[in-house]
């Protein structure tokens, strides 16, 4: 093998993995319909979206919609990303995200769980900090029936 059919056949295999890396999936705010409980995504402090292990992407108004989607999904998700409660709008990855619980009715359910990121400093959010694998247990053991209407 020449090393310009090595070097060529590595550039091939990293476009590939590129390719396969997945995007920050677009968020049509103000249209955008949660895909767990069928609300209009609206607040830039809690939308969140995911990429499935099937690659369609699929939005949420809240971080517990997103927690309750992701325990019922037969399949781990490809991605998620949220919005940073200090910074609305953009989308993030969970990696680059802290979570708290504020007060129950501060988000559009009611279960008051926020992201920011983990770079943030001290911020209006704070509370104790939980894990993504913290925000999933509360929400599967509280359920997702308090709702907050708009």
């Amino acid at each position: 093998m020449t090393r310009r059919t090595l070097v060529g056949g590595l550039c091939w295999a990293m476009l590939a993995v590129a390719g396969c890396a997945p995007s920050v999936p677009e968020m049509l705010w103000d249209t955008d319909a949660c895909d767990y409980c069928r609300m209009t995504v609206s607040d830039r402090r809690f939308g969140a979206a995911a990429i499935t292990s099937g690659g369609r992407t699929v939005h949420f108004d809240s971080i517990e919609c997103l927690a309750a989607w992701v325990d019922a999904q037969p399949e781990p998700p490809r991605g998620l990303w949220l919005s940073d409660a200090n910074a609305p709008g953009p989308l993030h990855p969970l990696a680059e995200l802290r979570f708290h619980r504020t007060a129950a009715g501060k988000s559009p359910m009611g279960k008051g769980f926020v992201a920011v990121a983990s770079s943030a400093g001290s911020t209006m959010w704070d509370g104790p900090v939980m894990t993504w694998d913290e925000v999933r247990a509360a929400v599967a053991t509280e359920g997702m029936t308090e709702h907050v209407d708009h």
